[in-house]
């Protein structure tokens, strides 16, 4: 073999290697966290996109939602996709007449990052005013 050739497969098996490392199992994006300080939480599952929204059943299964403490309205998770630790989802309110684009990251301590992207705000009515969330916000796993 040439020297180039070898040159070339040896940074080939490194960038393999970083790409392995910075991978992160499946497990990471299904489940439910929360943000004890805001009264939010985000079911998902963006895996298997096999999640019913209580009380939404007729809707049959999506990728997630994210809902308030507080209240029964949630902004439905429509689409995701993981690409290495950050998620990339797309949400509707109860309605369909408001939308989200925002991110999800699982940061190296183990909590997440809710990021928005664009679209509408993301509220929740509480009692007889809306409760405006954050464009990022911290959460971790539930029972952690």
């Amino acid at each position: 073999m040439s020297k180039k050739t070898i040159i070339l497969l040896f940074m080939q098996l490194l960038l393999t290697l970083n790409v392995k490392a910075q991978t992160v199992p499946d497990s990471a994006f299904v489940g439910k966290i929360i943000n004890d300080e805001l009264k939010i939480y985000l079911v998902m599952n963006f895996v298997e996109k096999n999640v019913t929204v209580p009380q939404q059943e007729v809707f049959g299964e999506v990728d997630g939602y994210m809902g308030c403490k507080d209240t029964a309205h949630v902004w439905t998770i429509v689409s995701s996709e993981i690409k290495g630790r950050t998620a990339h989802i797309g949400m509707i309110n109860n309605y369909g007449s408001e939308d989200i684009t925002a991110t999800v990251t699982l940061e190296k301590d183990g909590t997440y990052t809710y990021k928005h992207i664009s679209g509408s705000t993301l509220k929740f009515p509480v009692g007889q005013k809306w409760y405006k969330i954050p464009t990022k916000v911290s959460f971790k796993k539930a029972g952690k």
